[in-house]
């Protein structure tokens, strides 16, 4: 009998080490997605700053669609309370627990950036991309940030 409870103390103990380093994992991967959906906005304004042809902007939309479908995934609950303080250093994340309080409203929120960004698409491969429509994206991604992250 106490072999079994060991092994499942053995057991739980690796689990949940196991969970911890997979926590770190998404706040890594969604720290670097960000960073990378950043990136594609500074390009798709200097597209629309410069009046460049507006079919890369299609093609970057495309890059980014698949990271804010899968955004409500990457922030799981365990992950918005790190081990380490709020910040910006592996590990750590600006990530509010306010995004777990409130997850309908952060799908809601995701779900507007889809649509803001399925708008600029459409209008990319028109060529009807203005800094208008621009601003309109960026202040819906500014929302959440607004909302859900830390300073």
């Amino acid at each position: 009998m106490r072999a079994w409870v060991l092994a499942a103390a053995v057991a739980a103990t690796v689990g949940s080490a196991g969970l911890a380093f997979a926590q770190g994992n998404v706040v890594t991967e969604r720290r670097a997605g960000f960073r990378e959906m950043g990136g594609h906005m500074e390009a798709i304004a200097a597209v629309v700053q410069s009046r460049g042809d507006q079919r890369q902007i299609a093609a970057r939309v495309d890059q980014m669609l698949p990271f804010y479908q899968s955004l409500p995934n990457r922030v799981p609950a365990a992950s918005l309370t790190p081990p380490l303080p709020q910040g910006t250093q592996d590990g750590q994340t600006r990530a509010l627990a306010a995004i777990e309080a409130n997850r309908a409203d952060f799908g809601t929120r995701n779900q507007n950036m889809i649509a803001a960004l399925g708008a600029l698409k459409t209008a990319a491969e028109a060529g009807n991309v203005t800094p208008d429509l621009l601003r309109t994206t960026g202040g819906t991604c500014g929302a959440c940030h607004q909302q859900y992250r830390a300073r």
